[in-house]
């Protein structure tokens, strides 16, 4: 009796084991299992905020209830799956129900995150792929929306103009900040705006290298010279940068440089376009960290459109998969 009683153990046991590694899904060649640890990486798409941070909103990773939750980036979780229960229309027929996968976290034990796996892994909110990578110019520093007035003035382009100082103010994205609504207020806040904004323009370091993150569309993949050209066919091939708000001023930026071409293996393009549904196309969507030097300005014009045309020693590109521009490197290119 007892050596059955360890056969039925031996079994019950072995099933579980063999349960645990069974394949549920194949995405873009890799083979998932029901219990891997997978990597939850950045939101798909920043969110327009002040301060070009990463938004928390993930697309295809969610709570269960919906509910607002916190979803730690670079933690790993383990994998789950359901399939529901078959249901008919008024006909009698089946109608097929899709897989519902789950992410197991420790941050959340009672709970398990629904996630879309397979748009997951196409929007680089599941990494499946190594992210270390190393950039162009990896000492240089993201030139942010608070940035903008300081740097112009800075470099000479414009003054402490109660413009300058207004789109300052909304740049920096506090509240108790922003008293451009009421005029009266401002009046009341200028003298220690201003002199924040001349402590900014102050710490602004004019030789430092910057760099914009930047959206732009390439033709399709050149085998003879292994990358991907780079070009206005599409678009600007710089990126155009503004303060938020109603009291806006912008930085279009000039250069004497042009990068045309950006240096991708085939075997990492290949992996790229596979993972976007892009493959063989003749146009690809492609975001890049644009690497540049603020010049100073050769002449002070100010003017009512408040563009201020800004002058750039262009140094080159980082080009990756997704807006973030945090991970997935995919080439460089460097300007001439």
């Amino acid at each position: 009796m007892r050596n059955y009683l360890y056969l039925f153990l031996f079994l019950l046991l072995g099933t579980g084991s063999i349960a645990a590694q069974e394949p549920v899904a194949t995405i873009n060649g890799h083979t998932f299992h029901v219990g891997d640890s997978l990597t939850i990486g950045l939101p798909y798409q920043p969110e327009e905020r002040y301060q070009n941070e990463p938004s928390k909103r993930y697309k295809t990773i969610r709570h269960p209830s919906w509910e607002d939750r916190e979803i730690p980036a670079f933690t790993r979780g383990k994998l789950k799956w359901s399939i529901p229960a078959p249901k008919r229309n008024i006909f009698g027929n089946l109608i097929p129900q899709d897989t519902v996968y789950f992410l197991s976290l420790p941050k959340y034990p009672k709970d398990s995150l629904v996630v879309e796996l397979a748009r997951a892994i196409q929007k680089g909110e599941i990494i499946t792929d190594p992210i270390e990578h190393t950039p162009l110019h990896p000492e240089a520093v993201e030139l942010l929306p608070a940035d903008y007035v300081p740097a112009l003035i800075k470099a000479g382009y414009t003054t402490y103009s109660d413009v300058a100082l207004k789109a300052y103010a909304q740049s920096l994205g506090d509240s108790e900040s922003l008293p451009t609504s009421n005029p009266f207020e401002y009046q009341r806040q200028r003298a220690n705006l201003l002199e924040k904004l001349k402590e900014a323009v102050e710490k602004f370091d004019l030789n430092r290298t910057y760099y914009a993150r930047h959206q732009f569309i390439t033709e399709g993949y050149d085998f003879t010279r292994s990358g991907y050209p780079y070009g206005e066919l599409y678009g600007s091939t710089l990126p155009y940068l503004s303060t938020p708000g109603n009291n806006k001023v912008s930085l279009y930026l000039t250069t004497q440089q042009r990068i045309t071409f950006i240096s991708v293996p085939a075997e990492r393009a290949e992996i790229y376009e596979k993972r976007s549904g892009t493959l063989g196309n003749n146009a690809h969507t492609l975001y890049a960290r644009v690497y540049f030097r603020l010049l100073p300005a050769e002449s002070y014009t100010e003017n009512d459109s408040h563009v201020y045309r800004t002058n750039i020693n262009l140094l080159g590109l980082d080009a990756y998969e997704y807006p973030h521009c945090a991970y997935y490197h995919i080439g460089s290119g460097k300007a001439e």
